[in-house]
């Protein structure tokens, strides 16, 4: 069994091995990575937890490191980097799957609703639209502002995991949404565990709880323990216009 440590503060020497007992073989660290890739995740973070529960790591593995100390199989690495690359595809660029031939399609304009799949559109030598909300082929006109499917509801499908997300307790706060969109880009983003304050992938920082951005290297509501006003769940998608 190889061992994989972490110890908080974060001190690490080459990437993956974090400091402290954290002790993980390749089925249970491969067993891990794959839960997150399941999840929708296109990052590895570690997962360590202080004794009191409190401290915890969260910072991010490489995946070079990860397919190291997993020893994973040709097969397992396959698998891995093309659920890393949909993954990322589907939450970070903003791009869908085509509902037949399910490669993936990304959208003229942000508030384009009918998107064209290229793949379908040159096999069957006609366009084959597709509504980018509902994801079923689209019924009727383009130029019409509805798909004309019976169960599209016409919205981001991103408003509603995060109406329907459970709240949580965060540094004291009750009531939280457990999942918040980037105020910058739109990212969903889900908090797992330790302080409030958030850093998206566009590098955008804000406050998990009252959604307030940090200004000037400073949070206006306080330090990462700090209780603030839970700020209502989102209804609109920060740059989806």
């Amino acid at each position: 069994m190889q061992t994989l440590t972490c110890q908080l503060p974060f001190t690490f020497d080459k990437g993956l091995i974090c400091s402290t007992v954290l002790h993980l073989g390749p089925e249970s660290l491969t067993a891990y990575c794959r839960s997150l890739l399941s999840g929708g995740k296109f990052r590895f973070n570690c997962p360590y937890l202080g004794p009191d529960n409190n401290n915890y790591c969260g910072k991010e593995w490489d995946y070079v490191d990860v397919r190291r100390f997993a020893v994973l199989t040709e097969d397992e690495k396959r698998e891995f980097e093309k659920k890393l690359s949909e993954n990322y595809l589907r939450k970070a660029i903003g791009i869908q799957e085509c509902p037949k031939c399910k490669s993936f399609c990304e959208r003229k304009r942000k508030k384009d609703r009918c998107v064209r799949c290229p793949f379908c559109t040159l096999q069957e030598k006609k366009g084959f639209d597709f509504c980018w909300f509902c994801l079923h082929e689209w019924q009727g006109a383009v130029s019409n502002n509805k798909c004309g499917n019976a169960d599209c509801t016409g919205h981001d499908p991103r408003l509603k995991i995060l109406q329907e997300c459970p709240k949580k307790e965060i540094v004291g706060v009750a009531g939280c949404p457990s999942r918040r969109a980037c105020i910058k880009c739109g990212l969903l983003i889900e908090h797992i565990k330790a302080c409030k304050h958030m850093k998206c992938r566009c590098d955008q920082e804000f406050c998990f709880i009252c959604l307030k951005p940090k200004q000037n290297g400073n949070y206006p509501c306080g330090s990462f323990n700090t209780k603030c006003e839970v700020a209502a769940v989102q209804t609109q998608i920060p740059g989806a216009d």
